[in-house]
C-alpha cells in the first residue's frame, strides 16, 4: 500500500472518529468511547478475528490430512493465513501494552482504566454457600 493511500485511510478513520465522538458527547456517553474503551474495543476486535484465523488454520490443515497430497493451493493459503496469524498476534500485544502502559502510568486515569477492565473482563462467579 502506497503512504498516500495509507495517509488518506488514516485521516478518513480520524474523521469518523471524531463524528463518532460528537454524537456520543451530544447522547451523554462519551465516557464509554474514551481512549480507553477505544484501545479494549480494538483489542477485543482483534483477539475475535485471529480466533476466526485460527480456525480457517484448522480447517485447511484438515483438509490437507483428509486429502493425504499437499496440494499447492491449499499449501500457499495455509502459509498465508500463519502470516495473517503472526500480524494478528502483534498487533493484539501491542494494544495490551498500551493497555498495561496506561494501566501504569500515575495519572487521574488509573481509576478510569480500572473501572473500563472491570466492565470488559467477565469474572467467574463462585458461590461460597453450600
Amino acid at each position: 500500500m502506497s503512504k498516500k493511500r495509507k495517509q488518506a485511510q488514516e485521516r478518513i478513520l480520524h474523521e469518523l472518529k471524531s463524528q463518532l465522538m460528537l454524537k456520543a458527547k451530544k447522547l451523554g456517553i462519551d465516557h464509554e468511547f474514551s481512549n480507553i474503551n477505544m484501545t479494549i474495543m480494538e483489542k477485543e476486535a482483534a483477539e475475535k478475528i485471529l480466533s476466526e484465523l485460527l480456525a480457517e488454520k484448522s480447517n485447511l490443515e484438515y483438509e490437507l490430512y483428509m486429502k493425504g497430497v499437499l496440494d499447492k493451493e491449499s499449501t500457499i493459503k495455509l502459509e498465508k493465513i500463519k502470516s495473517y496469524i503472526n500480524k494478528a498476534e502483534r498487533i493484539i500485544e501491542k494494544y495490551q501494552k498500551a493497555l498495561d502502559k496506561e494501566f501504569d502510568k500515575k495519572t487521574p486515569k488509573k481509576a478510569e482504566v480500572k473501572e473500563a477492565l472491570k466492565k470488559r473482563t467477565i469474572s467467574p462467579k463462585i458461590s461460597t454457600q453450600r
